[in-house]
């Protein structure tokens, strides 16, 4: 295979290469970054540490007695938020770490080379708007829609073939937003499966870590990594899906403001994992404006917490950061109090469906990306909370490539399972990526 081929393989092809040795680190470094630079103008990277990465890949490459593992000398981007010791962080507080995240070092540990530090939105809250500190990450599907949300530099760099693999965080669904809209695969893990020390925080009790890659497969390996639990996901990965029980939550589909194009992706999922032997019912949820309001008090009564004194203190920070933080009116105990208990009641809810069913799907998101100079910094107040079921419940919840619009841009299906069930989870995913085949 020509190094000009290189960008368009996922981690399981490139450890294969890697392993028989008819490809080298080094070379697959040198032609990543030589595509990030050709295409800087998306603005994946905020902090490209190319040099540092072709470094770390000559190393691997010399040292031919250490043993390998799987993502022995894949490159590799992490978000912005992501601790790097002496890297300043750009967009989340712009300080200055003195410790790898227990997330890096994990990749660094399974051999993986980082090619350096991926866009997202300041604070980890929003999307792109006209106020932004710095140039955002644009969707290479179409340089005028938005890439998704505060992970969005991972889902470029995946979708433009900058990178076979980026790590996420995910609070209301910044891994699985970006991945819908960039037509890529995102997983948010079981809540605490996944350390998020030294990941900088916008709300403790909502924040995931997860893996960003081109299939589920791929997510699972990075998953592994990020674990210590070698085959304990890709094992488990299968073609056929005899005696899956799958829920569909057809309410959240039918809100008014969810496109025909999106439920007509997941209608088609559906039917393929059917196809596969799942069986396919009807399940009913909480209304999503349910987990939509617990949600919003959760997330904004944290980060105003946490961040409100920046936000009044610091003049470099955004004016669409500010809006999105102190722009809401404060919380009151009483009203964080009751969001509280409702979290736990909605998760009771949703924990309640796992008598019926193994997993859950629903459409991804509501329509195609919107238009980035039509964006409003307090619009996603007013969106379907699509994403956040899974992150109230603490719950797993993959996204992954369903279909394309009439826009010609990509649709996702969101899959959802129980806690602990992030191997199902992948597992569905994989059968269904198998069963269409891949994209053009």
């Amino acid at each position: 295979m020509s190094t000009g081929e290189l960008h368009t393989l996922g981690l399981h092809a490139l450890s294969g290469l890697l392993a028989s040795r008819s490809l080298g680190s080094l070379e697959l470094t040198d032609a990543l970054i030589a595509r990030a630079e050709a295409m800087a103008d998306l603005h994946a990277f905020v902090t490209p540490r190319f040099d540092e990465a072709r470094e770390a890949a000559r190393r691997i490459d010399a040292d031919t007695s250490a043993p390998r593992g799987p993502l022995t000398g894949i490159p590799v981007g992490i978000k912005d938020a992501f601790d790097l010791a002496g890297v300043e962080t750009q967009l989340c507080g712009q300080y200055t770490p003195d410790a790898d995240a227990v997330a890096v070092t994990a990749l660094e540990r399974a051999g993986m080379v980082l090619m350096g530090k991926l866009h997202c939105a300041e604070y980890c809250l929003g999307a792109p708007g006209g106020k932004d500190r710095l140039p955002f990450a644009e969707n290479p599907h179409a340089r005028d829609r938005s890439p998704g949300t505060s992970s969005s530099g991972s889902g470029v760099a995946l979708a433009a073939g900058l990178l076979p693999a980026a790590l996420g965080t995910d609070t209301g669904g910044s891994i699985r937003i970006p991945a819908a809209f960039c037509g890529v695969t995102g997983l948010k893990p079981t809540g605490g499966l996944v350390s998020t020390d030294g990941v900088f925080p916008l709300a403790p009790s909502l924040d995931q870590v997860g893996p960003m890659a081109r299939d589920s497969r791929d997510c699972a390996l990075l998953l592994e990594a990020l674990t210590g639990r070698p085959g304990s996901l890709t094992g488990a990965l299968t073609e056929r899906l005899d005696g899956l029980r799958i829920g569909y939550v057809r309410a959240f589909g039918d809100d008014p403001r969810i496109a025909e194009d999106q439920r007509a992706a997941v209608a088609e999922a559906l039917g393929i994992l059917a196809g596969l032997g799942a069986t396919v019912r009807d399940v009913t949820l909480p209304p999503l404006g349910d987990f939509g309001d617990c949600y919003m008090t959760l997330m904004v009564s944290e980060a105003q917490a946490l961040h409100g004194k920046a936000m009044r203190q610091d003049e470099t920070i955004s004016a669409n950061t500010r809006d999105r933080i102190i722009g809401v009116a404060p919380y009151s105990a009483e009203a964080v109090a009751e969001a509280r208990e409702a979290r736990k009641a909605l998760t009771r809810a949703v924990e309640d469906a796992w008598s019926e069913v193994d997993l859950l799907v629903w459409e991804a998101a509501p329509g195609d990306p919107p238009r980035v100079a039509e964006i409003g910094s307090g619009d996603y107040r007013n969106a379907p909370m699509l994403f956040v079921p899974a992150n109230i419940a603490d719950t797993p919840a993959l996204v992954t490539r369903a279909g394309t619009s009439r826009a010609g841009l990509p649709v996702g299906v969101h899959i959802v399972g129980p806690r602990g069930g992030d191997a199902q989870v992948l597992r569905a995913g994989h059968a269904l990526e198998r069963a269409r085949g891949p994209w053009a």
